[in-house]
């Protein structure tokens, strides 16, 4: 995607990186200092220079330092010159060999595009996503930025990552999954379900995949029964946080048999677990289950603080 323009301005712009001593890194730090003149431009001059200065700079440094440029601008005119730099397309980078240089500079690169949410750089960031000789780190702010853009063409591809057991890195399908929530597609409700059902009681390395995952069919916001009865499931999980998600996935879920499934976790082993189930017990069931609850004698004490919290919060934004 190279960028193209009459010679005249072209003529222009080399004279001015010369100037700047772009591509010429005797002294990365003299460069540096020098890109500080920018700020005397104007902003529209400031962000032609800077998105030329990115095609032919190779210096890591120098080029960081220009991303924080066009961070700073936030236009969308720098989208084409950012998925160059990600995907290293800059024929000045050919004679580098060792492409982990840029790691830094391509992650930057990366959440910018998703700060600037143009779906033009969708399929740039789906190529990294699914290149799986990538770092993981990269591969998990591009998933991010998908998020962030929000063009539900990524779907398909979040999908795949996120059920792909002979990936890698639980990282990647754990940022995929939160980008597939994020995005609220409700084709991803029946992969969501078949990763649970198969990970029942899988390794305490894939606990925040499931905590992940229940928090993302929460979001999507479906009460078909087999949700239901996944997240059912997930209430038996051995971790902590991903009870803790399910109940509040539950809360979320309009169905008849939500409370029945959520009371018997008032008296679960942790603490943290019981004071999440009187929560979602008072957004599907109200104030006055929770006033008849406090009354028994053997509620745990740590679920009656939490039910006089809640009466406190709710008189608050009465008052």
């Amino acid at each position: 995607m190279k960028i193209t323009m009459p010679k005249k301005n072209k003529k222009q712009l080399e004279d001015i990186a010369k100037s700047f001593k772009i591509g010429r890194n005797s002294n990365p730090q003299e460069t540096i200092k020098l890109l500080d003149r920018l700020n005397f431009y104007t902003e529209d001059k400031a962000i032609s220079l800077v998105n030329y200065f990115v095609t032919i700079e190779t210096n890591p440094d120098i080029l960081l330092r220009l991303l924080q440029f066009i961070q700073k601008f936030n236009d969308k005119s720098s989208v084409s010159c950012l998925i160059d730099l990600l995907l290293l397309q800059n024929e000045y980078f050919e004679k580098y060999e060792n492409r982990n240089t840029y790691d830094k500079v391509r992650s930057t690169a990366v959440r910018i595009l998703g700060n600037l949410k143009d779906n033009n750089a969708v399929d740039s960031l789906l190529y990294v996503l699914n290149n799986n000789k990538e770092s993981y780190k990269l591969r998990l702010d591009a998933a991010d930025a998908l998020a962030r853009i929000g063009d539900t063409y990524a779907v398909p591809s979040l999908i795949n990552v996120a059920s792909d057991d002979k990936e890698n890195s639980v990282y990647v399908r754990e940022s995929a999954v939160k980008a597939l929530g994020l995005l609220g597609d409700i084709r991803a409700v029946d992969p969501f379900i078949k990763i649970l059902e198969k990970n029942k009681a899988v390794a305490e390395k894939f606990k925040y995949l499931r905590e992940q995952i229940v928090r993302a069919i929460g979001r999507l916001g479906t009460c078909d029964e087999r949700t239901i009865r996944a997240l059912e499931q997930a209430l038996l999980d051995e971790s902590p946080h991903v009870r803790i998600e399910a109940l509040d996935a539950l809360s979320q879920v309009d169905n008849e048999r939500i409370q029945e499934i959520i009371e018997p976790f008032i008296l679960d082993k942790e603490e943290i677990v019981a004071r999440t189930a009187i929560g979602a017990l008072y957004d599907v069931a109200g104030r006055e289950y929770l006033e008849d609850l406090l009354e028994k004698d053997d509620l745990p004490e740590h679920c009656k603080d939490e039910i006089v919290l809640i009466f406190e919060e709710e008189d608050e934004e009465d008052g």
